[in-house]
C-alpha cells in the first residue's frame, strides 16, 4: 500500500464519518431538541441552540471515529500486504 493510498483512505473515512455524524446530529436536534437541552447544564438558557450543538458534536465525533476507523483499515491492509501473497490463491501467479 502506498502512502498516498493510505492517506486517502484515512481522510475520506474521516470526512465521510464527519458528514454522517453532522447529519445525524442535525436530525437528532430537529426531531428531539430536548435531548441536547437535557444533556448540557446550559440547555435551558435562551442562547442555547440545540441545532448548532447537534451538528457540531456530530461532526466532531464522526470525524474522530472516521479517522480512527480509517487508520485501523490502513493498518490492517498494510499488515496483510506485508505477509505476502496468500498461498492458497493462485491469482498472484498470473
Amino acid at each position: 500500500m502506498t502512502v498516498a493510498r493510505g492517506f486517502t483512505i484515512v481522510v475520506s473515512s474521516g470526512l465521510g464519518f464527519g458528514l454522517g455524524g453532522a447529519g445525524f446530529g442535525f436530525l437528532l436536534a430537529r426531531v428531539f431538541p430536548s435531548y441536547y437541552r437535557g444533556v448540557f447544564p446550559a440547555g435551558e438558557a435562551p442562547w442555547f441552540d440545540p441545532l448548532q450543538v447537534g451538528i457540531g458534536l456530530g461532526a466532531s465525533q464522526g470525524l474522530s471515529a472516521g479517522l480512527a476507523i480509517g487508520s485501523v483499515v490502513v493498518l490492517a491492509a498494510a499488515l496483510t500486504e506485508r505477509r505476502g501473497p496468500d498461498k492458497h490463491r493462485l491469482d498472484h501467479l498470473v
